[in-house]
């Protein structure tokens, strides 16, 4: 344990610092065990469990096998998540955030590649009459539609 002050006076990253700190001790002084631990603090990046682990994690093996779960809980997994009973419901989002939430899509012409618009998804789809699953390979795959190009 090592004290590293009063509450208020110590950050998350202060935290998060001393916590690398003792996990790279580990790591350096047993190198030789292989722990099922993830090797960056405040993160489960890098953490992969082995081919054992998850062959002892399946089917009958799984220690949720078989267990009953509570009505409450599978009401919980299937009540309806829209209108009133979504999180969100009555959540005004600034202009801001449907900025950050709104993907453009950039319509060129394929002939002379003159920009044709910005649209967002959903209304680039509307505009061309062109299917959002479509959109998107058109868009991941660079190539011409109906004369146009599309991008992000």
């Amino acid at each position: 344990m090592e004290d590293l002050g009063p509450t208020g006076d110590i950050t998350r990253a202060d935290l998060l610092v001393r916590e690398q700190y003792y996990l790279n001790s580990i790591f350096d002084e047993y190198s030789h065990i292989h722990l099922n631990h993830a090797p960056f603090a405040g993160s489960t990046a890098g953490l992969i469990h082995s081919p054992e682990f998850i062959a002892n994690r399946t089917g009958s093996l799984n220690p949720m096998f078989g267990r009953p779960k509570s009505p409450e809980f599978l009401a919980m997994q299937k009540r309806d998540k829209s209108g009133s009973n979504n999180p969100q419901f009555g959540v005004v989002k600034t202009a801001e955030t449907v900025a950050k939430l709104t993907k453009l899509v950039y319509v060129y012409s394929a002939e002379d590649l003159s920009l044709i618009g910005s649209y967002s998804t959903v209304n680039c789809a509307k505009q061309f009459k062109i299917g959002k699953e479509t959109l998107s390979k058109y868009i991941a795959n660079g190539q011409a539609f109906k004369g146009l190009i599309f991008r992000r």
